[in-house]
């Protein structure tokens, strides 16, 4: 008790310091705006703000109507209820807001009226400038421009606002005494909206006009842009208010004539209320002085706002330092209060510890009935658990069931295909076809059984048959799966040991698939003619088996080897196939024997993957032993072992038509085929190559090579690649002169209206999701080259002088380029192609396969019809001698230009002259 009454002490001792730093007392002030969407009444609001900083004592309540009197009398009721000790306002109509504001100054509120009076003296003090005298200043000014006759248009602003009525009296007082000078009024709201619903009305009021008046800058130069859209560029026009930003920047661009300096009076509204607070008088009616801006004075009056502005933000900042001192000061202080809190508290210590000691006791009692409650929660949970365990069971058994479910479709694939396989006069097309077809079925085969396989690992449902085996004939039995395959690439795949025999107690079945999967991968990652070593030895002393299985093959970079034993992690390799699953697979059988595999690698210098098995029985329990059996493939790694050699990589014998014919010239149009599957690449290129010339490549890097090397006339590419995918392959085709021509087809899995979506922003020209129906591949083919064609014929014979709407970006700019050089060199007798080429940054053969499918001739061709047409023009416009014109159209003799005109145009140059010309 003791202890809690000095933190309450504490509490109010820091309380009391708090307040102590808040004596000033504060005098809230309500604002009513009319509205602050123009740049006259936003200064205001800035004024006001800046103002404040001297003034700290008072706090606003701004409020702004939209220039809607009801919402600006809401607003003010609103402000009383609020509770505020002066008002200052700035009425939108007289009329309306006189009795709401009568009723405040009635309640003994001082009301300050700023730029707009109302229709009674309920005010304490008003503050702006005489609006008459701005009207006879304005009226003055543009007598004197006009030389005392002339035409002038007034806008006024809201007709029943007090500053348009007095501005409107004062300007039309002056005038009258300038009779030659006809005055038109017409009137707006003060915005710009207002004026551009009335000039365009007034068309032939204004063709009489020769200067405007508006009541503030907005209208004047609103006007000023009506005038010079309808082409009166004399009438000039005059505004009011000349504030920064808005009319003085307007005079200074000449948009504005004039203008009548209108001050806002925001600060005099703040300095007001301060005096009124301290209770000082104050004037009944403030009147801010006020004078025409032009071109004379505008820079100067422009350079001290500027400098007024910049002390003003000094002043502010040099403020918020003095209030962050003075912060800094009550900190201090409040801290020393705390610490003399704090040396008191520790006198409360002793009397604190037998509290908590206290405490302790009946927390102690607590714990344990928590505990109680946790026993109870861990017997739900292991009742949870068991229902977890149920679930996972009927879950892989759900799995297996779809596994078999579809190993049985697969059987019916593969067994009728390796019958028709068996047939000796099968042609070799339709066998290439079957051979994919069983290629194909047996990768998936094997894909489903190591999923089978990572499911029971994962649900621990992997039986272990363990058997006492010689670990040496055990890997050279499996290493001989692969001669026939080592052979064919020319891999030296070869097993060294100096034992004799290593025995170790495995699950063959198990331990096969491991070694399966490591030489598979081994082979997959090196080049033909490389090497494969697998290292077989014991350690004694360490009681281990070590089996090394290095390759010269692609290698793997560091963070790739950090996840290379991650389930479906595939990294960032060259393998065109894979799921991520053999590796992981392989450490899960690895350490369900208590061994490890562990790799170490370098990029392009290969890899080497080090397995350990512990030697003997003693880390497994008796049910995983079996007696030894004679060792043999099982079923199963038969059938892996043959779904690996069908799946492997393997010539395709050439189609029938290939065989008879040879390559034939009416082939006209390339086709590039980019797929990183060889089976799928080399399916294309049987079924397409009969009718056009195919390039292949396999990846997007050879790919893009390819395009920019043969420039073909279509590019059919996969999406999903290794290093360059087909995106990127779409973007560097289409972004470059040289190829944006090119029609690309985009073959993908991906079938998401998103991923369509993204493969037609990179400006690919057709999206085919796989599977697809090989016509519908031959259609589009044939409907992009044909529309490529209709782009050519679309072009003019005679020379184009630009491109068809349907031809791309790119194909216009490059054709702009060559156009432009060809006819700004038009004069040059020995302008070749080679000229062109250097100018442009292209081959001879890329040049022509650009540009000849556009204009449908020869380059040499094309620059002579420009000759003619040149020479046509200056036969027709200008009166030039036959050599002259010989000479500016790049003739080496004026003969030689009379044989070129009369064969292209059936006439000579000096009939065609006689004719046309117009001297």
């Amino acid at each position: 008790m003791f202890f809690r009454k000095t933190i309450l002490l504490l509490l109010a001792l820091m309380t009391l310091v708090s307040c102590s730093d808040q004596q000033v007392k504060i005098y809230r002030v309500g604002v009513a705006q009319l509205g602050d969407a123009d740049a006259w009444r936003k200064e205001m609001k800035a004024e006001m703000e800046r103002e404040l900083v001297f003034h700290p004592e008072i706090r606003l309540n701004y409020k702004q109507a939209d220039y809607n009197s009801a919402t600006q009398v809401s607003q003010i009721r609103e402000l009383l209820n609020a509770g505020i000790d002066a008002l200052i306002v700035s009425a939108n109509e007289a009329e309306p807001l006189t009795p709401i504001i009568d009723s405040v100054y009635a309640l003994g509120i001082p009301v300050i009226t700023v730029d707009r009076n109302i229709n009674s003296d309920a005010f304490t003090s008003f503050i702006g400038a005489d609006n008459e005298e701005v009207g006879q200043l304005a009226a003055q000014y543009i007598a004197g421009h006009l030389g005392r006759k002339g035409s002038v248009l007034q806008i006024t602003g809201l007709p029943s606002s007090t500053p348009a009525k007095q501005r409107e009296k004062g300007f039309n007082r002056v005038m009258k005494t300038h009779p030659a000078i006809q005055v038109v009024t017409v009137h707006g709201n003060w915005l710009e909206a207002s004026v551009e619903k009335i000039l365009p009305q007034m068309k032939d009021q204004l063709g009489k006009t020769d200067l405007i008046f508006a009541h503030n800058d907005v209208m004047a130069k609103t006007a000023d842009s009506i005038c010079k859209s309808m082409g009166l560029q004399h009438i000039r026009a005059v505004g009011v208010d000349a504030q920064p930003g808005t009319g003085l920047n307007f005079i200074q661009n000449n948009q504005l004539l004039a203008s009548v300096l209108y001050p806002t009076g925001g600060a005099e509204a703040i300095r007001t209320a301060a005096r009124i607070a301290q209770q000082q008088a104050v004037p009944k009616r403030d009147i801010l002085s006020t004078f025409i801006v032009d071109s004379n004075n505008v820079v100067m009056l422009q350079q001290q706002v500027n400098k007024i502005v910049a002390q003003q933000k000094d002043i502010v900042r040099q403020n918020t330092l003095l209030q962050q001192q003075a912060k800094t000061f009550r900190s201090q202080r409040n801290l020393i209060f705390i610490l003399g809190a704090t040396i008191s508290l520790l006198l409360m210590v002793s009397a604190l510890l037998i509290y908590q000691r206290r405490k302790n006791i009946l927390t102690n009692k607590l714990l344990r009935k928590q505990n109680d409650e946790i026993i109870v929660q861990s017997r739900q949970i292991n009742s949870m658990a068991e229902q977890v365990q149920e679930a996972s069971e009927q879950r892989i058994n759900f799995f297996t069931n779809v596994s078999h479910e579809l190993k049985t479709p697969l059987t019916l694939i593969l067994a009728p295909t390796e019958e028709m396989l068996k047939n000796p006069k099968l042609p070799p097309y339709i066998r290439s076809q079957f051979q994919i077809i069983r290629k194909s079925a047996s990768r998936l085969l094997l894909l489903v059984n190591q999923l089978m396989d990572f499911r029971k690992l994962e649900l621990n449902k992997a039986d272990m048959d363990v058997q006492e085996i010689d670990l040496i004939p055990f890997i050279h039995h499996i290493i001989g799966a692969f001669d026939g395959l080592a052979k064919q690439r020319d891999i030296d795949c070869r097993l060294f040991t100096r034992e004799p025999s290593i025995i170790v107690w495995i699950d063959p079945e198990k331990i096969e698939k491991v070694f399966f999967n490591l030489l598979s991968n081994a082979f997959k990652f090196t080049a033909d003619s490389g090497k494969i070593y697998v290292h077989v030895e014991q350690d004694a002393m360490l009681r281990h088996a070590l089996i090394k299985i290095e390759d010269t093959g692609y290698g793997l970079s560091k963070m790739d080897q950090e996840r290379l034993f991650e389930f479906f992690y595939q990294g960032n390799t060259q393998s065109r196939y894979g799921t991520g699953i053999g590796l992981a697979l392989s450490k899960e059988l690895l350490e369900l024997h208590k061994g490890t595999i562990t790799v170490e690698s370098e990029k392009n210098r290969g890899s080497a993957f080090t397995i350990t098995l512990p030697l003997g029985k003693a880390h497994f329990n008796e049910k995983q032993l079996k007696p030894s059996e004679k060792w043999g493939y099982s079923s199963e790694m038969n059938a892996w072992i043959a779904d690996y050699r069908y799946s492997i990589d393997m010539p395709v014998p050439a189609t029938p038509d290939e065989l008879q014919q040879p390559l034939s010239d009416e082939r006209k149009h390339t086709i590039l085929v980019v797929e990183d599957n060889e089976d799928l690449s080399q399916f294309l290129i049987q079924k397409l190559k009969s009718h056009y010339h195919i390039v292949s490549a396999a990846d997007g890097t050879d790919g893009i090579r390819k395009a920019f090397e043969e420039l073909p006339d279509l590019i059919i590419s996969d999406i999903m690649m290794p290093s360059t995918d087909g995106l990127q392959l779409t973007k560097m085709v289409k972004t470059d002169l040289r190829t944006a021509h090119i029609p690309i087809i985009l073959l993908t899995a991906k079938t998401t209206d998103e991923n369509r979506i993204e493969g037609l922003r990179h400006q690919a020209d057709a999206y085919i999701t796989k599977p697809f129906h090989f016509p519908v591949i031959e259609e589009t083919i044939a409907n992009l080259l044909q529309n490529r064609q209709r782009v050519t014929s679309h072009i003019s014979v005679e020379i184009p002088k630009e491109i068809n709407e349907t031809t791309s970006k790119t194909d216009k700019a490059f054709f702009a380029r060559f156009t432009a050089f060809v006819e700004q060199h038009i004069a040059n007798e020995d302008l070749s192609v080679q000229d062109i080429c250097s100018n442009l940054g292209v081959s001879k053969i890329q040049l022509y396969r650009k540009i000849k499918p556009l204009i449908n001739s020869g380059i040499n061709e094309y620059i002579l019809q420009q000759r003619i047409q040149k020479a046509k023009q200056l036969l027709q416009n200008e009166n030039l001698s036959l050599a002259e014109v010989a000479a500016k159209t790049g003739f080496s003799t004026p003969s030689y230009f009379s044989a070129c005109f009369k064969k292209a145009t059936g006439t000579t140059p000096k009939a065609y002259k006689t004719r046309f010309g117009n001297g």
